[in-house]
C-alpha cells in the first residue's frame, strides 16, 4: 500500500512538471515536482527508484508532447515517444533511491549530476536524441533563465535539480527533524533563486538590423493551385500587406516549409518568391525542400534580387517525424511509419547564413524549428558567426496545441543563453521577437494570419555557455556515470 501511494506521489510529480510548461506555464511548479520525486523515491530500492521515475515521467511526458498524436493522427507514436522518454526518468529515479541515503549535499550534487547527465543522454540518444521537456526550458519564467548565458542549459537544468533536492532534504527534516536545519534547508532554494534576479543581462548591440516576419497563416483553400503552393501564396499575401505598412525594411523572414514544393525545380513556386524580392527588394529568407533520389533535405534558402543565393539544410531530423530508423521493424507495430514516404537526410555544417544587407554583410544563425531545442546546434551556429538567432518552424501540423508555445520557450531561452535577439516566425503560429535578455517584445496568435517588423539589435560577444557548454555536458556525463557507480555501489552496501 505504502508502494501504491509513493507512485501516486510520483505521478503528482510528474504533472507538476508538465503544468511549468506550456499551456499552463507556471514556472516555479518544477521545484515541486522534482520534490515530490526525491521524497517518493527516498531510501528505497532502485528498482523501486526505477519504476517511480518512469512513472513520473510518463506523467510529464505523455501530456507535454500530446500534439504528437494530433500530428501523426493515432495514439501509438506517441505513447511510444513518451514511455522512451520517461525511461530515462526512471534511470535517474534509481540513482536517486540510492544516493538519496547520503549527507545532504553530496546527495542533491550526485541527484543534480545523474538528472542533468541524463537529460544530456536522453536529448542526444537513440537517432539523434529528442531534447523536448528539458528542465532548463521550464525555467524560462524564473530568475534562474539569468544564469544561462554562464552555465547553459546543461547547467540550469543541475542547478534547478539541486535546490529542488536541498529544498526535498528541508521538507523532510521539517518533518522529522533537526527542524532548524530543516528551515537553513527550505530556504536556501528561495535566496539562491532570488539572488538570480541581480544577474545582469546586457540587451545592446553593435548594429540594428530591421526585419519583417511573416506568418501566412493556415490553408484556408483560397487558391486552387494545390496545397503546397497555397501555403506559399498567402505567404505572399501577408507580406504584400506588409509592405504596404512598413516599407522600409533589411530583411524579410518567411518560416520553415513556406514552400513544401522546391523552389529551385518549381517554376511556379519561384514565381510567387520572385514577385515578393522584386516588390521588397531586401533579401528574403524561406523553408523549402529539396528533393533527390535517397531522400530529401530541409532547407533554409536566401533569396536576393529573385535569385537562389544560399542555403542551410536542417543536420538534426526528427527521428519519427522527418526520417523513419529502422522502418522495417517498426512497420510490424504501426503502418504510422509510412505517413513519411520520403527520408529527411541530415545536412553539413554549422546553421549559420550570411545574408549581405546594404553595404554590409549579417551572420545569422538559422537552427531550423525541432534544432533551437539542440544545444549543440545552436551553440555551433553561435560559435560560426551568428549574431542572432532566426528560428523557422512550420507548426501546420500541431493543430491548436502546446506545441508552438513550447517552442517559443525554447527561443526565449536560447536568447538568453547565447546573449542574441532571436526571431521566431512559424507557418501557422505562434511567431515572435525576443531580445537578448529574453523579454518578447512581439508574438502572434495561433492559427492566423499574422507579420511584423522590428529593429533587432545585432551581437557578436560570446557567452560562456557558448564558448564552453560542450564542456559543461561532458562533465554532467562523467557526474552522472559517478553517480550511478555510487548507487550501484550503495545497493551492494544495503544488502
Amino acid at each position: 500500500m505504502r508502494s501504491l501511494l509513493l507512485l501516486l506521489v510520483a505521478a503528482l510529480g510528474g504533472g507538476l512538471m508538465w503544468a511549468s510548461f506550456d499551456p499552463i506555464d507556471v514556472a516555479a511548479l518544477a521545484f515541486p515536482a522534482l520534490v515530490l520525486l526525491a521524497l517518493a523515491v527516498r531510501g528505497r530500492s532502485m528498482l523501486f527508484g526505477f519504476l517511480a521515475g518512469t512513472v513520473w515521467g510518463l506523467a510529464f511526458f505523455l501530456p507535454l508532447v500530446s500534439w504528437s498524436w494530433t500530428a501523426v493522427g493515432e495514439p501509438l507514436p506517441w505513447v511510444a515517444l513518451s514511455i522512451s522518454q520517461a525511461l530515462f526518468i526512471g534511470l535517474t529515479g534509481g540513482i536517486w533511491a540510492r544516493v538519496s541515503t547520503m549527507p545532504t549535499i553530496p546527495a542533491a550534487i550526485l541527484g543534480a549530476f545523474a538528472f542533468a547527465g541524463t537529460e544530456v543522454i536522453r536529448t542526444n540518444f537513440p537517432f539523434g536524441g529528442f531534447p523536448w521537456g528539458m528542465v532548463a526550458f521550464s525555467q524560462v519564467g524564473t530568475p534562474l533563465l539569468r544564469t544561462a548565458p554562464y552555465i547553459a542549459a546543461v547547467g540550469v537544468t543541475f542547478l534547478t535539480v539541486a535546490l529542488s533536492l536541498l529544498l526535498a532534504s528541508g521538507v523532510r527534516f521539517l518533518y522529522e527533524g533537526p527542524r532548524v536545519e530543516g528551515l537553513i534547508l527550505v530556504l536556501t532554494p528561495v535566496l539562491a533563486v532570488t539572488l538570480c534576479v541581480s544577474i545582469p543581462l546586457s540587451v545592446r548591440g553593435s548594429e540594428t538590423l530591421r526585419v519583417g516576419w511573416v506568418q501566412g497563416g493556415p490553408d484556408v483553400g483560397e487558391h486552387d493551385s494545390g496545397r503546397a503552393l497555397n501555403v506559399t501564396l498567402r505567404h505572399e499575401e501577408e507580406t504584400m500587406r506588409l509592405l504596404e505598412s512598413e516599407p522600409e525594411l533589411d530583411l524579410i523572414l518567411w518560416p520553415e516549409s513556406a514552400s513544401d514544393r522546391d523552389i529551385r525545380t518549381t517554376p511556379e513556386a519561384m514565381e510567387i518568391v520572385q514577385r515578393v524580392s522584386a516588390a521588397s527588394d531586401v533579401p528574403l529568407l524561406l523553408g523549402t525542400q529539396e528533393y533527390i533520389d535517397d531522400g530529401r533535405y530541409n532547407d533554409y534558402s536566401l533569396i536576393i534580387e529573385g535569385e537562389f543565393v544560399d542555403h542551410y539544410s536542417k543536420s538534426r531530423p526528427v527521428p519519427f517525424g522527418e526520417f523513419i530508423p529502422m522502418r522495417d521493424f517498426f512497420r510490424n507495430f504501426t503502418d504510422a511509419v509510412d505517413q513519411v514516404s520520403t527520408d529527411m537526410l541530415a545536412g553539413e555544417g554549422p546553421a549559420v547564413l550570411d545574408v549581405p544587407v546594404g553595404e554590409r554583410t549579417v551572420a545569422l544563425a538559422v537552427p531550423i524549428c525541432f534544432e533551437i531545442a539542440v544545444d549543440q546546434v545552436v551553440q555551433d551556429a553561435i560559435n560560426g558567426g551568428g549574431t542572432a538567432l532566426i528560428v523557422p518552424v512550420n507548426s501546420a501540423s500541431f493543430g491548436d496545441s502546446a506545441e508552438s508555445l513550447q517552442q517559443m520557450e525554447q527561443t526565449i531561452f536560447r536568447a538568453v543563453e547565447h546573449s542574441r535577439s532571436a526571431v521566431q516566425v512559424s507557418t501557422v503560429g505562434v511567431s515572435g521577437v525576443v531580445m537578448p535578455n529574453g523579454t518578447l517584445v512581439a508574438q502572434s496568435d495561433k492559427l492566423e494570419a499574422a507579420s511584423g517588423v522590428y529593429g533587432i539589435p545585432l551581437r557578436d560577444e560570446l557567452t560562456p555557455a557558448t564558448r564552453y557548454g560542450h564542456i559543461y555536458r561532458i562533465v554532467a556525463l562523467i557526474g552522472a556515470l559517478l553517480s550511478l557507480v555510487w548507487a550501484i555501489a550503495r545497493r551492494k552496501e544495503r544488502s
